[in-house]
């Protein structure tokens, strides 16, 4: 019987460290013998984010079948249990609103249900009956478009991937026919929780043993809302597991996050998936672990890497799909594999395992660069305040093609001039070269200034 592989984190150590960007917070697990890692997020809001757990001890994963949910931002968590069969543990989470959530689990890596709560987790019902009940069957993740519309997708069953659309919310389900759906490959199949959704297109991964204990990967799309389906040619082969996110309709990013391979395969597609071409970070030489689309950017992503030294995790943003990257916040002691942000205020990323800085919140903001992006005429650094390195969203109002980056300090002394092309839209500040305190930072075109902001050094 094929066994799904869970990337897992294990053996962190805390550490108690002040965080610029990200805050830890407590989770009350209440579970000694277990490592908890709330590897599934599905963020509402600010305020509500629900979690979904996968829980080991010392021999593998252990069933575990609580929602966990905060309505508060955080300060405090409510522990509801859902009574799923069996030995259920969880492959996906998604939730509608503050109310309604759906849970997708397997028993023991097998078959699968999805559980529904309409009163913020006080009562939980079975949606399927007979959906994912075929020899091989295995539900991978719950999608939902809206309240009503959405899709559980599961492994390949009778032949084809079995994908099952509701339109009332999980009270009836069709499972789209063989016809509507590319045939599979032998040994190919889905991952839990991987998939991407830009308004009526959704997109998920799937893996292809190729025989030598390692996956070649594809992916397959719908744009009406998981009525018909196309697939890409095989994207990469060699692959450990398996990471795709959208930005918009047309720009992904596929990438294999499996820690312990020295391989770092990251994959970029500007067509809406139908291809795929080899692309790399520039300033990472690290594994590309997590990755999230940011609402609000073309081509905004937060990205996670680490390496096999001592998994502590960097978290960099690129705001225009991948050509700058700038990092948010390093030596994180975090899971990499969860990590989810809703817009550019409100993001996770999953902590250590233990009941203490179980999780982090994101404390930052990316709004700045959000909003000078709507606005031709303003000046944004990120991050602000900066220790080390600071990118900064240009102006586009000037008629010469070039620009000056100046930098003031107290009493208008200049500490830095630059010339810059607005061909590119970004450029860079070294804080390593600056002391503890407040600058001025202006664009001149020509000899006229036509931005200028604040940046705050704090080392």
């Amino acid at each position: 019987m094929k066994m799904k592989i869970y990337l897992l984190m294990i053996s962190l150590t805390l550490v108690s460290i002040a965080r610029a960007q990200f805050i830890p917070f407590d989770l009350p697990y209440n579970h000694p013998p277990y490592g908890n890692y709330p590897r599934w997020i599905s963020i509402v809001d600010g305020s509500t984010v629900w979690l979904g757990t996968l829980a080991m001890d010392d021999f593998g994963l252990v069933p575990y079948s609580y929602a966990i949910k905060t309505s508060d931002g955080g300060a405090t968590w409510e522990f509801d249990s859902i009574p799923a069969p069996g030995g259920a543990m969880m492959s996906s989470v998604c939730a509608v609103d503050a109310n309604t959530c759906f849970y997708v689990f397997t028993d023991n890596s097998s078959g699968g249900s999805v559980w529904k709560t309409i009163d913020g987790g006080t009562s939980w019902t079975n949606k399927t009956t007979t959906q994912f009940t075929e020899p091989g069957a295995y539900a991978d993740f719950y999608a939902a478009f809206d309240a009503h519309n959405g899709v559980a997708v599961g492994d390949p069953t009778l032949g084809y991937f079995e994908i099952q659309r509701t339109t009332d919310g999980g009270n009836t389900w069709s499972r789209i026919d063989s016809a509507l759906i590319p045939p599979v490959f032998p040994g190919e199949w889905g991952a839990a929780n991987a998939f991407s959704m830009v308004g009526d297109n959704i997109w998920f991964p799937s893996l292809i043993d190729n025989g030598n204990g390692f996956y070649d990967a594809r992916c397959f799309k719908s744009s009406d809302r998981g009525a018909h389906w196309t697939v890409s040619p095989i994207i990469a082969t060699n692959l450990g597991w398996s990471g795709l996110d959208f930005s918009t309709a047309q720009q992904g990013v596929f990438w294999d996050p499996y820690f312990p391979l020295p391989r770092r395969q990251f994959y970029l597609t500007n067509d809406g998936g139908s291809t795929w071409a080899a692309d790399s970070l520039s300033n990472s030489d690290k594994f590309i672990v997590g990755m999230t689309s940011v609402k609000g950017f073309d081509g905004g992503y937060v990205i996670a890497i680490s390496d096999t030294i001592d998994f502590l995790v960097t978290l960099l943003f690129t705001p225009d799909f991948f050509a700058n990257t700038i990092v948010m916040d390093s030596n994180l002691e975090a899971d990499p594999w969860a990590l989810r942000f809703k817009d550019a205020s409100t993001g996770w990323i999953g902590g250590n395992g233990a009941d203490t800085n179980s999780i982090f919140k994101y404390a930052g903001l990316l709004n700045a660069i959000g909003n000078a992006a709507k606005s031709p005429e303003k000046l944004a650094i990120l991050p602000n305040p900066s220790s080390t390195e600071a990118l900064v969203r240009l102006p586009a109002l000037n008629e010469q093609g070039d620009l000056t980056l100046m930098v003031y300090s107290i009493g208008s002394v200049l500490r830095e001039k630059e010339h810059v092309e607005t061909r590119t839209g970004w450029a860079r500040l070294n804080a390593a070269s600056y002391e503890n305190g407040v600058y001025m930072v202006q664009v001149v075109s020509g000899d006229r200034v036509i931005a200028g902001t604040k940046w705050v050094v704090q080392h």
